[in-house]
């Protein structure tokens, strides 16, 4: 056995059976103790200091005990009824939950190495931790698009393993960073504290999880990396321009102004960038396979034809970035009707982050028609996915850059 397998052997055996099961409803037990916390805890729920409630010991004690019941009553079940150590949920589930635990770990080992309170100030905000961890999640993220394309050209073992394992850590700096951003606006004021997603800068930093998190998983489930090639590009191309905004001064941490200071926030805009992150990494299989298409036809050289994934596995994984991102967008579309009702007293109002947003939900709902209903596949599907995300980012961006309208806090300023 080589250490390739013993490595494969290792996460399957973890994230199988029993012990994924057990974890799987710890972490749904640590969540319902959470929330018991926030209804019946001694301190109610703090919406402007939840985030240190479920640090504090009195998070501990309601989602540790949750933890504990819920992996207690996972190992009850299961041995009672073996045919649950069947099911696939948790194990595609526990990875993530453990990915999300893992960046909370590092962000309050981080937290220990922020400057004293009296040196935090608005006007300067450079001798913050999270600016650091996030220039090393730049250079990492950076380092492993480079060498995602090494490793097209010389596909050695040891240059694959480099460029995944430098985009997982490229992820867990990025998770981090933002954790740890989330903590240091409580520093300036508890009052103003907020959660990481507030603006451009924050979300580029999200964006960057998610497709590479999505990626990640596809390259180990189905032996993908030469695709790593193609999203990491992406990837790198979004690290520069958020090297650009901070620049400009987009990446400071600045109070909430009055339109999103709501508890929507917090799960309106994720939702929304899981569907944008699972579309950038459709959009790279859908480059891969045009890519592969073109060396084929014009006889390309075996060596690099041999680490592509086939044009069927390209065709089959953009699908599923899709199948992905579509159901998180449009349930992030619904959340975001109803904070509109509640902000502004109507759910849709034509606005237009409203207007293409829609647009962008007729595309990828329109592809995956295309393709479950009438068996599109193929060459015209792959353009359809790179095209399809363009218009995304033009909802992302162009929106927030060029046009006004209710969204217009969103814009550059």
């Amino acid at each position: 056995m080589n250490a390739t397998t013993a490595e494969l052997s290792f996460f399957d055996t973890l994230n199988q059976g029993r012990i994924a099961l057990a974890r799987f409803y710890a972490y749904l037990g640590m969540g319902l103790g959470f929330a018991a916390m926030a209804m019946y805890g001694s301190a109610g729920y703090v919406e402007d200091g939840f985030l240190y409630q479920i640090l504090s010991m009195q998070g501990l004690m309601w989602g540790g005990t949750g933890a504990l019941l819920g992996s207690g009553l996972a190992i009850i079940v299961s041995t009672m009824k073996p045919a649950m150590l069947q099911g696939r949920v948790a194990g595609n589930t526990v990875p993530w939950f453990d990915g999300i635990l893992l960046a909370v770990i590092l962000a309050v080992i981080a937290a220990q190495f922020e400057p004293p309170q009296n040196l935090i100030t608005y006007e300067d905000q450079s001798n913050l931790f999270a600016s650091d961890i996030i220039m090393t999640m730049n250079m990492l993220l950076l380092f492993s698009a480079v060498t995602y394309i090494a490793y097209l050209f010389a596909p050695a073992e040891f240059i694959g393993r480099l460029a995944t394992l430098t985009a997982y850590a490229g992820i867990y700096a990025a998770g981090t960073a933002l954790l740890l951003r989330w903590h240091e606006s409580y520093l300036f004021d508890m009052e103003i504290g907020h959660a990481p997603v507030s603006n451009l800068y924050e979300v580029f930093i999200f964006m960057f999880i998610i497709t590479a998190a999505v990626y990640l998983s596809f390259e180990r489930r189905y032996q993908a990396r030469a695709m790593g090639a193609f999203v990491m590009t992406l990837v790198a191309a979004g690290v520069f321009f958020a090297i650009w905004l901070d620049s400009v001064g987009q990446g400071l941490i600045k109070p909430l102004v009055p339109a999103l200071q709501s508890y929507w926030m917090k799960i309106h805009v994720p939702m929304n960038f899981v569907g944008y992150g699972s579309f950038a990494v459709a959009c790279a299989a859908g480059m891969a396979y045009l890519v592969r298409y073109r060396l084929e036809a014009a006889g390309g050289t075996a060596k690099m034809l041999a680490v592509f994934p086939s044009l069927e596995q390209l065709d089959q994984l953009a699908y599923k970035a899709v199948a992905v991102g579509f159901p998180a967008f449009t349930l992030a579309t619904i959340l975001g009707a109803a904070w509109a009702a509640e902000a502004w007293g109507g759910y849709w109002s034509w606005d237009p982050k409203e207007t293409w947003a829609l647009i962008v939900w007729l595309v990828y709902g329109a592809y995956l028609h295309a393709r479950v209903s009438h068996g599109w596949h193929g060459k015209a599907l792959a353009w359809w996915a790179v095209a399809g995300f363009l218009v995304t980012v033009f909802c992302f961006l162009g929106v927030n850059m060029y046009l006004s309208g209710l969204h217009s806090y969103g814009r550059l300023t």
